[in-house]
């Protein structure tokens, strides 16, 4: 398995989605918006994106399967692509400008190759197994920071949230009683690569898709992290990572509190 040509296109699609992205930013129009599900909007930026990005890899890999946010697509095979082509929609759509395109690939459901782009800052976090984490070619990790109010916490859940409130509520309200601070930025891969860098120490994310997170996870951890996944590369999955200091608090809130509403 040659991680780095892997890598490379990995890298190459990114930047292709992210080329689309900036193309469209600051001017969509109304017609070039749908939904897809209450509250899940997509745009022409997306679908765009993943065509571009889904064309480029199986060039290369035509036997890989490619799984794709807008298209679906196979994961019936040893190697598959998660491709999340708009990380932070609505982001996008109304002008905040935190979002990204995400590309990894899963060997036998292993994240071993993974890139995220930020169009609008032209910023390539990218990691490959074994090999560590890297923003524009120097090599990340995460803090060191080992104080709780010192550290930055992300989180976020979807607005079409299938719990019960209060389950959110109640694990944010006790994170945030003993953090300095917490973000909600709107992008999970964005959100991951931050946490890689050490912008954020830890990060509580909830019901996201594989496409969301596959090369995020791969990231933080080669950037020394640790990640934990509800359901691991399925739909659904709640994401809890953090530095070795800040993540067995999280964990620990989060299953406390997940028992307790069962």
């Amino acid at each position: 398995m040659d991680l780095h040509i892997f890598l490379r296109v990995a890298k190459e699609a990114a930047l292709l989605g992210g080329a689309v992205l900036r193309e469209y930013f600051g001017k969509l129009q109304e017609q070039d918006l749908s939904f897809k599900g209450e509250k899940d909007l997509v745009s022409l930026a997306d679908k765009e994106a993943e065509e571009r990005i889904r064309d480029h890899i199986l060039r290369y890999f035509p036997h890989h399967g490619a799984v794709g946010e807008e298209k679906g697509g196979d994961r019936n095979t040893d190697f598959v692509w998660f491709i999340d082509p708009l990380d932070g929609t609505k982001n996008f759509v109304t002008g905040f400008p935190i979002f990204g395109v995400s590309v990894a690939l899963t060997f036998r459901e292993e994240p071993v190759v993974g890139a995220v782009y930020l169009p609008y800052t032209n910023n390539l976090y990218w990691a490959a197994k074994g090999l560590g984490a890297y923003k524009d070619g120097r090599e990340i990790h995460v803090s060191y920071r080992k104080e709780l109010k010192k550290c930055a916490v992300a989180y976020g859940f979807p607005s079409r949230a299938r719990r019960n409130l209060d389950f959110y509520w109640k694990i944010l309200k006790e994170i945030f009683d003993k953090v300095g601070s917490m973000r909600r930025p709107g992008a999970a891969a964005v959100d991951l690569c931050f946490l890689a860098e050490g912008i954020f120490d830890g990060l509580v994310e909830f019901e996201l898709n594989p496409w969301d997170v596959a090369a995020g996870l791969l990231i933080v951890k080669e950037a020394g992290g640790m990640v934990e996944l509800s359901k691991g590369l399925r739909e659904g999955t709640d994401v809890v990572a953090g530095t070795p200091y800040l993540f067995p608090f999280l964990r620990d809130v989060c299953s406390h509190i997940m028992e307790g509403l069962v």
